[in-house]
């Protein structure tokens, strides 16, 4: 069986081709070489992708992240990070609770 393409790319083509070609031109430049590597921007969007809980995201990042060259262990500790973000957010919203 053929690969799929990721959800969101498969939702932008269904609303029409300009707007696929518009998103895909925007992920390659974002994506790119710059200040931070590849590999680098891979690994955020692998953090972001557990800190927003999308499971499919977190598989597609990982995927992109190996094909960057990151290892597991940074792949590992760029999530925990995520983690200990999403949880101290909850903590900050949650003390909202002790005011007057």
């Amino acid at each position: 069986m053929a690969e799929q393409k990721p959800r969101p790319y498969r939702f932008t083509e269904a609303i029409s081709e300009d707007l696929s070609t518009a998103f895909n031109n925007l992920a390659s430049e974002i994506m790119k070489e710059g200040a931070l590597s590849p590999k680098e921007k891979s690994l955020i969007a692998l953090a972001c992708a557990v800190a927003v809980k999308c499971e499919q995201c977190v598989k597609a990042h990982k995927k992109q992240a190996l094909m960057a060259g990151a290892s597991k262990e940074e792949m590992l500790e760029a999530a925990a990070v995520a983690g200990q973000v999403r949880l101290g957010s909850g903590f900050t919203f949650a003390s909202f609770l002790l005011d007057d």
